[in-house]
């Protein structure tokens, strides 16, 4: 307490200690108390990009001033990469062969592709609802404020700004991830233990993950989320090292930006802050630089979406009979799933069970050894800057993965829930390529052991999983999704598509559609647009169901259209054990003028 005490006491750091207390006490106020959830919606919509580039700008501006100071290091580094360089770039190509590139989280993706294609026209947070061309020029009609995150929207839109719109660009910034997340992983293992192969293992270890790849080559958030957790690692090791300024403002820039990046990733703040702190100490000062300062303000937009997301129900997503999104009668079942998935073997499933039987030892041995230390080293023996990191992350990661158990859609064994798994498989390749480090220290051949079980898994269980891909050509809406789409876009000039599916998929191909639960009740306006020619044709997707043993079909009862609108059938396809109907709209019969609702 003394040595806190002299801190503390430092004049030249009270006032920056001041402001510290005064924005976070305006944080707490503007995020909580003065700004209501609609309110922050309009604050969001129209000044959410504009935050999150502000943010983004001082990130790469502050990291570029901590790699000029280690500009000899990277810059020998770049011009002879080595065999290491050669290693990372054929991890990251075996993850991006591994599966292939396409829309697997379908609504998830697709919403987030439509919230960066609208910041790329408008630079306003939203996502579109409806769409048409006019005259040539393709037009946002309905926007909503989405729950998800909007950090990875904006970089896909910054690619937009710099490319021009194309919906491969999320696959772009994916691939880019890979690589980057690849490359951090082995900077924190070989900063841990000082060698090459304890590194390369735990590169390979995740590189050679199913469901790593499954992400690499699909274009949800997650891989953008683990990608911002070893870089906000490496930040913060870097910090540790040699606390400085420019060190703590490009830490404390690239956790909010982790906040952003996925819900509950705002958890990895408290690390963040363990970190600074325990930096404070090992300086020997209190070092507070304007990022710093005015940190807890730049989180005030995270409370406010998640605020507004929490005044909006429907936004949820819950499942019929389900009343909240945290309980405590979800977690069974989740456990059950998370088990089911973690322990394996099936090519169904995107798991590795030699890097959770390497990474279980290896986060066994690493509680132990830490636990140890405290009892009989704590206060006099300095950790490696990169320990309390590894363990401090590594820690809120499981907590994470904790929350996650009493989430209503946590079911890692489930198609759509495994991408949650994701960022303790990164904890169990570090603990992974330290522990075989510490095991090659007593003689044992360690690391050439795991290197032989990652070959032998990747020969005996992997290469179905490889071959197959079950976990993403399974996929049924996925495909459904797909062809949908192929066949619109092969009408694609002046038609209407109707749908039961999210009609995201077709406005990015500016392909004008609505759902069947709207069109069932916009009979007399679709008549009208058909009889003055706005749209050519419009056509009709439905899914039928078997309904006798001989193989009669029936459209599912939820996507039938009232009997006014006359049918043409123009082509059908089977996916699983159900088919999907495109029809040609040929007519309505709408009852006569004066009889017609509202008339």
């Amino acid at each position: 307490m003394t040595r806190w005490s002299r801190l503390l006491r430092e004049r030249s750091v009270r006032p920056a200690l001041w402001l510290f207390a005064a924005c976070a006490i305006a944080a707490v106020v503007v995020g909580f108390k003065l700004v209501t959830p609609a309110q922050a919606e309009k604050l969001i919509v129209r000044g959410g990009y504009y935050y999150i580039l502000g943010v983004f700008a001082l990130w790469l501006y502050f990291s570029s001033r901590v790699l000029a100071t280690r500009r000899a290091l990277w810059t020998a580094w770049l011009r002879r990469p080595g065999l290491v360089g050669l290693a990372l770039a054929a991890a990251a190509g075996f993850a991006l062969w591994s599966d292939m590139f396409a829309h697997k989280v379908l609504f998830d993706e697709y919403v987030l592709q439509g919230t960066a294609w609208h910041m790329h026209l408008t630079k306003e947070v939203g996502t579109p609802l409806r769409a048409y061309d006019f005259a040539g020029t393709w037009l946002v009609i309905d926007t909503f404020l989405d729950k998800r995150p909007y950090f990875f929207s904006f970089l896909i839109a910054l690619l937009h700004d710099l490319t021009g719109y194309r919906l491969e660009n999320v696959f772009v910034l994916n691939a880019a991830l890979t690589l980057a997340t690849l490359a951090a992983v082995y900077w924190l293992v070989r900063t841990l233990t000082g060698r090459v192969g304890p590194a390369l293992l735990a590169v390979g270890l995740l590189a050679t993950l199913p469901l790593f790849g499954q992400n690499a080559t699909g274009a949800s958030m997650e891989l953008l989320n683990v990608a911002m957790i070893v870089g906000v690692m490496v930040a913060a090791t870097l910090y540790l090292r040699a606390p400085d300024a420019d060190r703590l403002a490009c830490l404390v820039l690239a956790t909010i930006l982790l906040a952003q990046t996925r819900y509950e990733s705002v958890l990895f703040v408290a690390p963040s802050a363990a970190v600074i702190v325990l930096g404070w100490w090992r300086a020997g000062r209190i070092i507070l630089p304007w990022p710093a300062v005015i940190a807890p303000l730049l989180l005030v937009p995270y409370a406010w979406h998640d605020r507004f997301v929490g005044s909006k129900p429907i936004l949820w997503q819950l499942r019929e009979g389900e009343a909240s999104r945290f309980a405590w009668h979800y977690a069974p079942g989740n456990l059950e799933g998370a088990w089911n998935f973690f322990s394996s073997t099936s090519p169904g499933q995107p798991n590795s069970l030699w890097l959770v039987l390497l990474g279980a030892a290896g986060l066994a041995w690493a509680l132990v050894r830490l636990a140890r230390w405290w009892r009989t080293a704590a206060g006099r023996e300095v950790l490696p800057a990169v320990i309390p990191v590894t363990a401090l992350f590594g820690l809120t990661i499981a907590a994470n993965l904790g929350l996650l158990m009493f989430y209503y859609w946590s079911r890692l064994d489930e198609p759509i829930a495994t991408r949650f798994a994701l960022p303790f498989c990164l904890v169990l390749a570090l603990t992974a390529g330290w522990f075989v480090h510490w095991l090659d220290r007593h003689r044992l051949p360690a690391t050439r052991v795991a290197a032989a079980g990652l070959a032998v898994w990747l020969l005996v269980f992997a290469a179905p999983a490889y071959a197959h891909r079950f976990y993403t050509t399974q996929n049924m809406v996925m495909h459904e999704t797909n062809w949908e789409v192929e066949q619109a876009r092969a009408r694609k000039r002046g038609v209407l598509w109707i749908t039961a599916k999210a009609t995201m998929p077709f406005l990015l191909e500016r392909i004008p559609a609505v759902n069947t639960t709207i069109a069932s009740v916009r009979a007399p306006q679709i008549a009208w647009h058909l009889r003055e020619g706005t749209f050519r044709d419009v056509f009709v997707a439905q899914v039928m169901r078997p309904t006798t043993a001989q193989g009669d079909m029936i459209v599912d009862p939820d996507e039938v259209l009232p009997p006014a609108f006359q049918l043409e059938t123009v082509a059908e396809k089977r996916f699983g054990g159900r088919w999907i109907r495109i029809s040609r709209l040929t007519g309505i019969d709408l009852p006569p003028a004066g009889n017609q609702p509202g008339q």
